[in-house]
């Protein structure tokens, strides 16, 4: 029985995987980490990784595999990003997509709050720069 139940999750990682592959390429603003191009070998064991957490669907797939484009494959590992390993495999949340999806929307939210600090910065700094000096 658990044979089966393998065979048919690495059957539906391979589907993931195939769909993935056909897609255009995203049209999303490049992140400062520039990963290279996906092909199926670099693909497919972050889909697998996903999958195996029971996250089975195809947007939600491509959820993961963007967090993986901009972050960096091994982001999990990664200590500035250990939080969302905590959060992908926190059994309090027992839905693996609702898990998913609350560490895309708190990244999000981490990601606006740091963009805000940084233009308030660049204000304050602009506002309180010395008087005929550039800084």
């Amino acid at each position: 029985m658990a044979s089966m139940r393998l065979a048919a999750m690495e059957a539906r990682v391979d589907q993931l995987v195939e769909a993935l592959l056909q897609e255009p390429p995203s049209l999303e603003p490049v992140s400062p980490r520039v990963e290279p191009p996906w092909t199926r070998e670099r693909l497919r064991p972050v889909v697998h990784r996903v999958a195996a957490r029971g996250v089975l669907t195809l947007d939600d797939v491509r959820l993961y595999v963007g967090l993986a484009q901009t972050l960096g494959v091994d982001f999990e590992e990664q200590r500035p990003h250990a939080w969302m390993r905590a959060w992908l495999d926190d059994t309090a949340v027992s839905e693996p997509t609702a898990r998913l999806h609350r560490v895309v929307r708190e990244r999000r939210r981490r990601e606006d709050v740091a963009l805000r600090n940084q233009r308030k910065a660049e204000a304050f700094r602009l506002r309180h720069a010395p008087s005929g000096k550039d800084t």
